[in-house]
């Protein structure tokens, strides 16, 4: 009966994943042909590319990056003997100039008085430069010489942000050039003269800036998402070059606003011939706009992925858009429509046309690293023609047929998973820890330090094949830290030596001694594949030997089953510094300034681990328990005392409260630089209003709340710092625990889950701390696994993931978890349980074997009906048996 829909579900669900897959996909790539990189450490962005034919025939490609490079490029189009077209050569490169200051935009134009010719201007953060591009033409190609002759440059009043050229106020033959600065202030220059200084109104952050010479206008951002077009004329009579603009007084009217609802990336102003007018492209987060030069929409085009930078043109009889989207796709849209995709080698942050000597219509894409590429939309052509398609009619029960075969595979298939020994078997690593310390020479956190030592980890890898990448990362605890912390290698194919140094970052008690080497490997199928390594380090990193003391606060006692073996045998590097010390006690000081003392009894198997702080027993324990086993083959121990509750929860209640003191401090810094914000705003009203008043009073409460914003942010430094102790010690406690409960003897499923729950990793998240994972963990643990009665254990878990904001039930929870679990024993054991676990096993035996016959979710239905079943039976039969014992003990 239900054959038939299954078959057609699965092939619906096929085609409409495979249909999500194409979607995000495109047959073609961008095809290159010419190339080239800049030097390491440079950095580009949307403003360091432009493309002008600088008085010549074809366009040249000039660059300038924020490490104050300028490139002008001069592609060779030209095709070789076997047809293909000539690649970079270092002819191409025409000029080559290196500044002191970053290139924060460069432009074009007809700058200079009485010259027609175009000149270049380049855009520094405090200077605005001029310069013109001369050349002389020698008997070769090698021996023409081009260089810039600087023609004039002009002072900033201000930090520069991105400037616009154009004919201002119609000027005819010659274009004039706008500056906008990082406070909203725009300056106009008149080719070699300074004209005025005007601040834009609603101004907060500056954004694109372009220019409309149809309306003699310009194009800008305002803080509330909106663009809005101001007239040269209106600025201009608004400017006053005299008076610092700050202080200006005429109010600004824009000619029209749009607003767009989302924040722009950028702006360009295509000049339609054709229809006599001026269309506005706007590139949102989202959304494309297409806005007159009146204010009108045009179009919108809504995108279906994050776009990253935008070139437009005209093109009878639509207006065209290339966007680059993050994905590395280049998308060509006429109107709204999507007219085609092709995939890029890599992720450009600006892009452009360029109308070579032999190309035309060639585009010019850079990244944000200098990678600079000049390719065209195509693909090589095919030859094939696809046959007509001969559909039949689908055979239903065929199809179920071989979608059960196929199931059946994949089951047997998941099944052996030989992954992890293939990827073993391919790449060998060994993990060394130099056993001899070194006085360390690395930057750390630890004041007035006369010995502080770091450790040295040798990593070998020995591939067998060919790995595309292969990343070593050292995981250490705080308060340790690993340099360097991760090793990265590209197509690694021989033998590679890594080294990295372990050190104490801070003078605190770390949990344990133990690291992690995690190696994440890609394989040249792309199937990424990690191998884990443990190594310890040695106890000489952290301890030093000291005096053993009598008494202390916190005591543990471990016991063994093997003949016990003297402290100098275990410890002999401690043994031979500290030989005054009895034989059967040693002491131990760690970085924090605490100690701890081992003791032997005399004629039991028991050792007994003291100190006044239980966050060095931590390293402690471990550290006896590792010698022990070492020493002896099965060696078995045992804890012979209590486990440390009070303690722990004096811990907790210390992260806690601290926590809590941080949350507090940040909320109170929040509603300080907001109030410091709106006496901003409220002092810049003040001095653009009409009719200026004192404004005493203002400057007393922005020294008063600068003042509380430093006390405040001191505090909050101080806290963080203290949360930082606060986690390391509840580290050690937890990671004591931990260890003691392996000491146990319970089952081994409550040592397995309880070993997750107390994690010696603490964290603490903005929405999220210790304490609510904890909780959630110590009532499962409660419910599920160290229940008090049967009935609880049946009973389904129940789990809360609010904020904790009271620690008594969180206390509770805890003391219950570390008194169940070394009374816990076998609950296997009950023959009841025994019998609803037999039968539940039964049931989910005989689900497996029926996966095929049976729909998903018909078997799910029925495993928890029966499960319930049982469940309801086992309290049934519970019920019974105590009316019965009631009606014995009647008699």
């Amino acid at each position: 009966m239900f054959q038939t829909p299954i078959s057609s579900i699965a092939i619906y669900f096929l085609i409409l994943f495979f249909s999500k897959k194409l979607r995000n996909m495109s047959l073609f790539k961008t095809r290159l042909f010419w190339s080239t990189n800049s030097e390491d450490d440079e950095y580009f962005d949307h403003n360091s590319l432009i493309v002008s034919k600088l008085n010549s025939e074809h366009d040249y490609i000039i660059t300038g990056s924020q490490s104050g490079v300028l490139r002008i490029f001069s592609p060779n189009s030209e095709t070789n003997e076997d047809g293909t077209l000539g690649g970079f050569h270092p002819n191409d490169v025409i000029v080559e100039k290196i500044f002191d200051t970053p290139i924060l935009q460069v432009g074009t134009g007809r700058l200079l008085s009485g010259n027609q010719l175009i000149q270049l201007v380049l855009l520094h953060p405090r200077v605005l430069s001029v310069y013109s591009l001369v050349f002389k033409a020698g008997k070769t190609d090698h021996g023409n010489q081009t260089f810039l002759q600087l023609l004039y440059e002009h002072k900033l009043r201000g930090s520069a942000y991105n400037f616009a050229v154009g004919p201002f106020g119609g000027s005819q033959q010659r274009d004039f050039i706008c500056v906008q600065s990082l406070d909203g202030v725009l300056s106009f220059f008149e080719q070699e003269s300074q004209v005025a200084y005007v601040a834009l109104p609603d101004f907060l952050l500056p954004g694109p800036l372009c220019y409309v010479t149809r309306t003699d206008s310009f194009v800008v951002v305002n803080c509330d998402w909106s663009v809005a077009t101001y007239r040269y004329k209106i600025l201009s009579e608004a400017a006053d070059e005299s008076i610092d603009p700050i202080y200006a007084k005429p109010k600004i009217f824009c000619e029209w606003e749009f607003n767009l609802g989302e924040s722009v990336l950028d702006i360009k102003v295509i000049n339609d011939i054709i229809n006599k007018e001026a269309r506005i492209v706007v590139l949102g987060e989202k959304n494309v706009f297409c806005i007159t030069e009146n204010g009108r929409l045009k179009f919108m085009n809504r995108l279906g992925y994050s776009p990253i930078c935008i070139d437009a043109y005209i093109l009878d009889p639509g207006l065209f858009t290339l966007v680059v989207a993050e994905t590395g796709m280049l998308l060509v849209y006429e109107n709204t429509t999507l007219k085609w995709s092709a995939h890029m080698d890599f992720l450009p942050v600006a892009i452009s046309r360029c109308f070579l000597k032999l190309i035309k219509g060639a585009l010019v894409a850079l990244s944000d690293e200098g990678r600079l590429e000049c390719c065209y939309l195509g693909t090589e052509p095919s030859f094939f023609v696809a046959p007509p398609l001969n559909i039949q009619e689908i055979d239903f029960a065929k199809a179920e047929q071989e979608l059960a075969s196929l199931e059946k595979v994949l089951t047997s298939s998941s099944n052996i998973d030989l992954s992890q020994n293939n990827i073993e078997k391919e790449l060998e690593v060994q993990v060394q820890i130099n056993r001899e310390i070194e006085v360390c020479t690395l930057e750390h956190n630890i004041k007035n330090a006369t010995n502080n030592y770091m450790s040295q980890i040798k990593i070998e890898l020995a591939p067998h094949v060919t790995f595309q990448e292969v990343q070593v990362t050292i995981a250490v605890q705080r308060p340790l830290k690993a340099v360097p912390t991760i090793h990265f290698f590209s197509n690694l194919w021989d033998c590679k030596t890594v080294f990295s140094y372990v050190f104490l970052d801070e003078a605190q008690d770390i949990p344990s001694l133990e690291i992690e080497v995690k190696i994440c490997v890609i394989n040249n199928f792309g199937v990424p594949r990690t191998i884990t390594r443990f190594a310890r380090l040695p106890a000489s990193l952290i301890l030093e030997p000291c005096e053993p003391e009598k008494e202390n606060k916190f005591k543990i006692t471990l016991a063994t089953d093997q003949r016990p073996v003297g402290l100098k045998n275990l410890f002999p590097e401690y043994s031979e510094a500290d030989s005054a010390s009895p034989h059967n006690a040693l002491g131990f000081k760690g970085a924090s300034g605490n100690s701890g003392t081992v003791l032997l009894a005399k004629s039991t198997e028991k050792f007994r681990l003291q100190s006044d702080s239980l966050t060095i027993l931590s390293v402690l324990v471990e550290l006896l328990a590792c010698r022990l086993r070492s020493s002896a083959i099965d060696c078995k121990i045992s804890l012979a005392s209590q486990l440390p509750t009070t303690e722990i929860f004096n811990y907790a209640n210390d992260h806690f409260a601290t926590k809590q003191k941080v949350k507090d401090l940040q909320s109170h810094l929040s509603q300080l630089n907001a109030q410091f914000r709106l006496i901003q705003k409220r002092l810049i009203a003040k001095y653009r209003a009409k009719n200026p008043i004192s404004l005493k009073s203002l400057e007393l409460l922005l020294n008063d709340t600068y003042a509380d914003i430093l006390d405040v942010a001191d505090k909050l430094e101080n806290e963080i710092e203290n949360l930082s102790k606060a986690q390391t010690n509840l580290s050690c406690s937890l990671h004591l625990v931990r260890q003691l409960i392996h000491f146990l003897d319970v089952d081994q499923e409550v040592v397995s889950l309880a070993d997750s729950t107390f994690s010696s990793k603490v964290y603490d998240l903005d929405v999220q701390s210790w304490e609510d994972v904890m909780d959630a963990s110590l009532c499962y643990l409660l419910r599920a696994v160290i229940p008090k009665t049967e009935k609880d254990r049946l009973r389904a878990p129940h789990t809360s993931f609010d904020e904790i904001r009271d620690l008594s039930k969180f206390e509770k929870h805890l003391s219950q978890v570390l008194e169940r679990v070394p009374k816990h024993g076998h609950l296997k054991d009950s023959p009841e349980v025994a019998l609803v676990e037999k039968e539940c096993d039964a049931i989910e035996e005989e689900a497996s074997t029926s996966s095929i016959e049976k729909p998903i979710g018909s078997r799910y239905g029925e495993f928890s009906s029966r499960l319930l079943s049982a469940r309801k039976s086992l309290i049934r039969r519970h019920q019974i048996n105590e009316h019965q014992e009631e009606d014995g003990n009647l008699k």
